[in-house]
């Protein structure tokens, strides 16, 4: 050793370990391997957390005790034995039977039990059916014997060929004794009887003779019957004559309204009776058919108001019309107009049909289809408004302060609206409307090229000209208002109104509502002026724009309701500028009307030393208001005979009045 370390080799050095990936995974605690594919994939099984092993320990518990688990208590468990279950088996109770579907099929233990309730009704069915054989073999064995009565045993029976041979009688005898004894009731038990021959026998009879009593009585029935049926054939023969003579009379009044309506007043070059064409088959020579009647006023109607404005004449005299529409809903076009305290207004209604003469059923019938394609119309351009209200038979929509409806009615129904003539002009537009719509459709059909203009509309001119007019009502009210507040002052106040145009405000307003102008053409000029003043002017262009000219301005309102305070102002202004010149005219002293200052920036005209005042018409405009403010210097040493109220024109009367009391005050004070 020599105090050295000796290496000795170890016995592991030659060792060699292939540890792989799984392996060193689990070293590392990763997931558990599960499985390796034959590809070398290798599967791991899912982590599974604290409480994923608490649920499925409990699903194993509840999966063991399924029926019981809860019903389970500490003292039961105590209490019972050791090897004896804790939860007990629960007895089904009786099965119930359960409605079988008609529509499954049936099992095997169905199809078993059927096939053995078919097999025993088939047996039952086949005992019943050998009973019935056996008594039908009894009945036929009893029935083949003949009609005579059966011998006595001591009475030979006779035969048809009696001969000289007795041996054979005798064994034949023998034979009939043999039958005879059979047929006692003696007869073996559980055999069925053989009855006698001639049981089944019939006896011929006679029908009982009729009393002579109930042959009269069947006879004067029969008469009777013949009686009635000749009754009844006088009767057919009567309604065929008077049916007869009301075709005849039936066919004179055709001709008479035939001729009526095409060459009577109002009907030349306006109405056109021609055959009736029969489509399928061809006429003979000398065939007639009904006429009809095509109308020419509304030639540029579509084809559907065409057809259903036609109208046959009816030969059947026992209907009241005349002719015969193919489809009439006397439904009439009525206008009505409601405003904001509920008040309503309409059109007026068309009356029921009472004449009876072909020309007005006609026009009365035609008019029936035109509104119902004039309210098909309208309904169609109030789809497009936003605030519409549509029903199958009526349109709603707001207008300015009305609230506007079309409506289809019964003219059978009689109504009690007031009638109203602008729901009259508005029906009347619709109606021209309509046919000028229809023109331009046409026009555009025949000639396209030349047809520019665009498709009149219905409702735009009508909703344009009830604003406009709401707009027109609102500056003539406000105008009137002020009128009769200056008048109430013993001012005098001239207001006109006229439109901007030559002609007339109703021809206007009847172009527009035609469409034949446009509504911003339509316009109205209203002026308001007083005495000694410039006055106020206002334009109005349809359907919204209003342009009012002031003394001092002009410009245009968005909102009509703000007229009144715009116009207090204004008329307040020019009132002060002419109680201004009046004073100033009627003081004789120049050094005192010189001292007169009027402010029309503040609207205040100034009395020198004594004070000053200003006009004013609050609202609701209905009176003028004169208020003096003194300076201190008069109050405190001014007397009080000098001092002046101020004016109402309500309490005070004459605005003159008031004028020379103020001139008289600054007379005496020598201001």
């Amino acid at each position: 050793m020599n105090g050295s370390l000796v290496m000795t080799k170890s016995p592991f050095v030659d060792v060699r370990l292939s540890l792989d990936p799984v392996t060193l995974d689990a070293g590392l605690g990763k997931r558990k391997v599960r499985a390796i594919e034959a590809d070398g994939n290798i599967l791991y099984d899912e982590e599974k957390t604290t409480n994923n092993h608490l649920t499925e320990q409990l699903e194993r518990v509840w999966n063991e005790y399924p029926n019981g688990l809860l019903d389970i208590k500490e003292t039961e468990l105590e209490e019972s034995a050791l090897f004896e279950s804790a939860v007990k088996e629960r007895e089904d109770g009786d099965p119930v039977e359960k409605e079988r579907d008609p529509f499954k099929m049936m099992s095997r233990n169905e199809m078993d039990q059927l096939r053995t309730d078919v097999h025993e009704s088939l047996n039952a069915a086949r005992n019943e059916l050998w009973f019935v054989l056996e008594l039908a073999k009894t009945l036929s064995a009893s029935s083949g014997f003949t009609n005579q009565a059966p011998p006595t045993l001591n009475q030979k029976a006779a035969t048809p060929n009696a001969g000289p041979k007795r041996g054979k009688n005798k064994a034949a005898v023998r034979v009939n004794e043999a039958d005879a004894k059979s047929s006692l009731p003696t007869s073996i038990s559980m055999e069925p009887p053989v009855l006698p021959p001639g049981t089944f026998s019939v006896t011929p009879s006679s029908m009982p003779v009729k009393p002579t009593y109930t042959q009269v009585h069947e006879m004067e029935l029969v008469l009777a019957a013949k009686q009635r049926a000749l009754d009844e054939c006088s009767s057919l023969i009567d309604s065929a004559v008077s049916e007869l003579q009301m075709m005849a009379v039936a066919s004179e009044r055709f001709w008479e309204d035939v001729g009526i309506l095409r060459n009577g007043n109002g009907g030349t070059n306006r109405w056109a009776v021609v055959p009736k064409p029969d489509f399928g088959r061809t006429m003979q020579d000398g065939e007639k058919s009904k006429d009809i009647i095509i109308p020419y006023a509304i030639d540029e109607a579509p084809r559907a108001i065409r057809a259903r404005s036609l109208a046959a004449f009816d030969l059947d005299p026992t209907k009241e019309d005349a002719l015969t529409f193919g489809a009439r809903s006397h439904l009439r076009l009525r206008v009505t107009l409601k405003d904001i305290s509920g008040a309503m207004v309409g059109s007026t209604p068309d009356s029921k049909e009472t004449a009876r003469d072909v020309k007005t059923q006609m026009e009365v019938a035609q008019m029936e289809a035109f509104d119902e394609d004039l309210f098909s119309q309208l309904r169609y351009e109030a789809s497009r408004l936003k605030k519409s209200e549509i029903d199958m038979q009526s349109i709603s929509l707001s207008v300015a302060e009305y609230t506007l409806t079309f409506e289809l009615f019964d003219t059978r129904i009689s109504t009690s609206t007031p009638v109203s003539p602008l729901c009259d002009v508005i029906v009347s537009s619709a109606r021209l409307n309509l046919i000028n719509l229809h023109r331009h459709r046409k026009a555009k059909l025949v000639s396209p090229i030349h047809s520019d203009l665009n498709a009149p509309i219905l409702l735009s001119p009508i909703i344009h000209a009830l604003s406009y007019r709401q707009l027109c009502n609102v500056v003539h009210s406000t105008f009137e208002n002020f009128a009769k507040t200056f008048t109430s002052a013993g001012l005098i106040i001239v207001t006109d109104r006229r439109m901007s145009a030559s002609e007339s405000s109703s021809a206007a307003i009847y172009d527009m509502l035609l469409g034949r102008v446009d509504a911003d053409t339509l316009s109205e000029v209203h002026t308001f002026q007083l005495s000694g003043c410039p006055g106020i002017r206002i334009c109005t262009t349809a359907p919204f724009k209003t342009n009012v000219r002031l003394s001092n301005a002009n410009f245009e309102v968005s909102n009509p309701a703000e007229l009144s305070h715009i116009l207090s102002t204004e008329l307040a202004t020019q009132l002060l500028r002419w109680v201004t010149s009046e004073i100033r005219n009627k003081i004789p002293d120049h050094s005192i009307s010189s001292s007169l200052f009027l402010d029309e920036l503040e609207g205040v005209m100034h009395l020198g030393q004594k004070g000053s005042f200003r006009i004013s018409l609050p609202p609701p405009f209905h009176s003028i208001l004169c208020n003096v403010v003194y300076s201190g210097e008069t109050n405190i040493s001014g007397s009080d005979s000098l001092k002046l109220n101020g004016y109402d024109s309500r309490l005070d009367g004459d605005l003159h009045h008031w004028i020379d009391e103020v001139v008289q005050m600054l007379t005496l004070s020598g201001t």
